[in-house]
């Protein structure tokens, strides 16, 4: 009976389109074009003078990226890399606006539980994780650091990721430091 009434009010509706009589033609509107974001500053020609990221430099904190959009298990990851920084005193303030930042932190994380072989045979039930930053210089437009972490079993899931990228990076500007 639901299919027939559905049958029957889509009929009709379609028959009221094309009595409407053909539509007029459409314009193809423009393509909008997407403009590259312009940057105050042009890179200096040393790449490694490029990619130096000062002491105590402001750095914006994007929301955390899905790599996988249909599960929503790693939120919060820009809040466990925040936690990250100052439990492994990496010198960086960290600013609620985009406006008043140095730099731009963009990052994206995923978990993945563990699968039945691993569970049965290993006994392992931790879960697997992925994340990735890329720390950008918003004057230049520079990707000054980048990195990634695959944790296979993470004890403490997000939070492992997060501290060793945050480590990684802190030995970065370390070596940055030392070089001027």
């Amino acid at each position: 009976m639901k299919t027939t009434l559905l049958f029957i009010v889509t009929l009709i509706l379609s028959g009221s389109a094309m009595a409407q009589g053909p539509s007029a033609p459409k314009t193809a509107e423009p393509l909008a074009t997407s403009t590259a974001p312009v940057y105050p500053e042009k890179a200096p020609e040393d790449v490694r003078k490029a990619q130096v990221i000062p002491v105590n430099s402001k750095v914006y904190i994007d929301p955390s990226v899905e790599e996988d959009q249909s599960k929503q298990q790693a939120e919060g990851f820009d809040n466990y890399l925040a936690a990250a920084f100052r439990k492994k005193n990496v010198h960086l303030l960290i600013v609620a606006d985009r406006s008043q930042a140095d730099f731009e932190i963009r990052d994206s994380a995923a978990q993945h539980g563990a699968g039945w072989a691993k569970k049965i045979f290993l006994k392992d039930y931790r879960k697997s994780t992925t994340a990735a930053i890329q720390v950008v210089n918003l004057r230049t437009g520079v990707v000054a650091f980048a990195d990634s972490s695959d944790r296979a079993s993470a004890n403490r899931g997000l939070r492992s990721a997060a501290e060793k990228l945050a480590k990684y990076l802190k030995k970065r500007m370390d070596e940055d430091a030392k070089l001027k």
